[in-house]
């Protein structure tokens, strides 16, 4: 952890000099590049506040915009928390990335940007990963942070939802993270007849569904597998 500091306060510390360098004004520079680079500004200010590090096809995007290379920004360090071109070479290690997104467990969550940041990564042993996530490579898990209470008490507001994001498409009832029109949600789809009931668990939530007219209007993000409270309850 304190590895993974150092390298994100070093790579800001590089991002305002190459930004020195090409001539940026240090007042509106971020803005500016959230702008060239369709980000939000949030998401670029952790790359210069030491918070995050892009991964790589930002990382080489932004690299470019500001007449650097990858590598000089990184210093030779990390994307993601290993060397450029690398991966994990440890054995017995499955490493599942937590997305700096909120899904809404209620009306829906406004998308911001089509571009997610990587705020860190949970480990597991390989053998404990099996139990939980099957033969399904890491790449294809992530975790994203619930918000609401229309799923309760299934999944609760501030759970972490572990979602399968190979799977883009409806394939059995089941809880999905998906965005319809603009809005993020978490909610269970069930199939009924030629349409598709989006539920709330918590029964204070009324149904309502997307068929063919409105099918254009959804895109699934990944199928929920499993959630991890992080409720903290006194003694």
């Amino acid at each position: 952890m304190v590895q993974e500091e150092k390298a994100r306060t070093e790579f800001s510390q590089r991002l305002a000099l190459a930004c020195d360098n090409a001539g940026l004004p240090v007042h509106g520079r971020q803005a500016d590049i959230a702008k060239r680079m369709k980000l939000t500004p949030k998401a670029v200010s952790k790359w210069f506040n030491g918070e995050a590090i892009p991964r790589r096809g930002k990382l080489q995007e932004l690299a470019a915009l500001i007449g650097t290379s990858s590598s000089w920004l990184l210093g030779d360090r990390i994307v993601g928390g290993f060397p450029e071109g690398q991966t994990d070479v440890r054995e017995n290690v499955y490493r599942v990335e937590v997305l700096d997104l909120t899904i809404s467990a209620g009306p829906g969550a406004y998308m911001l940007s089509d571009y997610v940041e990587v705020l860190f990564a949970i480990e597991f042993t390989t053998e404990h990963a099996v139990s939980l996530f099957g033969n399904r490579p890491s790449q294809d898990v992530k975790v994203m942070t619930v918000n609401g209470d229309s799923m309760a008490t299934t999944v609760n507001s501030g759970d972490r939802l572990f979602v399968d994001i190979s799977i883009r498409h409806f394939q059995t009832d089941g809880v999905y993270a998906f965005v319809y029109g603009k809005t993020f949600h978490v909610k269970r789809l069930q199939m009924q007849g030629t349409r598709l009931a989006v539920l709330s668990d918590n029964p204070a939530y009324e149904k309502w569904y997307i068929d063919e007219k409105n099918q254009d209007q959804l895109y699934i993000m990944g199928k929920a597998l499993l959630h991890e409270s992080v409720k903290y309850n006194r003694l």
